[in-house]
């Protein structure tokens, strides 16, 4: 029986940053007792000459390795390019030595940017545009995140995944929603073209600088993700006995037992695997998928529900057979 997901691999850099070295380090970061709350013990930071293309490269030279039947269209989700122009997925073709006759573009989302991607390609492939899919998500945020920005610096970590997708036999069910309005709760200022231009060119331009109104988030997540998590479950006619694993964006140990507890999820059914990874943003899905099978949680032919919620702020989810 065909899956939607056929392979999944990752790649998450060497180097790496023990919160309770930080802890020794910085003592009024109190990070002892901020950790239970983030579930982040290390850290996983691309070296300094490390790019986002190097990091996607990675994860999916892994993922194609020994298959026969490689993808003809690649979808590249990142919200760090190593450049604004040309499209990561163009280079990286090239990389990878895959045919000119690929299909490759870009998404610009972050958190919830996997099952956008899981959304697209499946369009792609139930269409008849393509016949294999690889989406590979990546993001550097150490290189956008002050150390100084300790809410931020303890939580993400940079990663890559690259999933292989084929056209299922069973259709997932996809859910999606934006509230742009609260958008620049998270935000990355001081990036893109808006710095080069009008009276920006008058002034030294800064560094990127990401910064996160992490209450704000925290609010928007219980006050909106539960229920709209409940609506993706309705649509797929289901209840939430009827899933057999929950794989949540790793936003933080604290937010992911505060959904569960608001649905009633039962703990052994929810996926929490933050302490050795981090917030790979739209990486922590697959990762957490690739993991969970590793660890046995997670077995082909398991009814999943995945969920992604973050910057936008937007939200997606999706149910199918793994």
């Amino acid at each position: 029986m065909a899956n939607l997901v056929k392979r999944v691999e990752y790649y998450l850099p060497e180097n790496t940053v023990d919160c309770f070295t930080l802890d020794k380090e910085n003592p009024d970061w109190n990070i002892t007792d901020t950790l239970p709350k983030t579930g982040v013990r290390i850290l996983h930071h691309a070296g300094a000459d490390e790019t986002t293309l190097d990091m996607a490269y990675k994860a999916a030279s892994k993922t194609i390795n020994g298959v026969e039947d490689l993808p003809d269209t690649i979808i590249v989700c990142t919200q760090t390019p190593d450049n604004l122009l040309p499209h990561c997925s163009a280079i990286l073709q090239d990389k990878l030595g895959l045919p000119i006759a690929t299909k490759c573009f870009d998404l610009n989302l972050g958190c919830s940017g996997y099952v956008y991607g899981l959304a697209t390609a499946y369009s792609y492939l139930v269409s008849g545009i393509s016949k294999r899919v690889l989406l590979v998500t990546v993001d550097n945020y150490s290189k956008i995140i002050n150390p100084e920005n300790k809410k931020a610096y303890l939580l993400f970590s940079d990663g890559a995944s690259a999933t292989l997708i084929d056209k299922p036999e069973e259709s997932p069910i996809f859910h999606f929603g934006t509230d742009g309005g609260r958008s620049k709760a998270i935000i990355c200022e001081n990036s893109g073209v808006s710095v080069t231009t009008g009276e920006a060119r008058n002034h030294p331009i800064s560094r990127p600088s990401f910064e996160m109104d992490g209450y704000g988030v925290f609010l928007f997540t219980l006050g909106t993700i539960p229920t709209e998590i409940m609506k993706l479950i309705d649509k797929a006619n289901m209840i939430i006995d009827d899933i057999d694993l929950f794989i949540f964006h790793q936003a933080s140990r604290y937010v992911l037992e505060s959904i569960s507890k608001k649905l009633k999820i039962p703990e052994e059914k929810v996926i929490i695997d933050l302490e050795e990874v981090g917030n790979t943003t739209s990486s922590s899905i697959p990762i957490a998928l690739k993991r969970a099978e590793g660890a046995g949680k997670l077995k082909r032919g398991d009814k999943i529900l995945t969920f992604g919620f973050g910057i936008g702020l937007s939200w997606s989810g999706a149910i199918f057979k793994y």
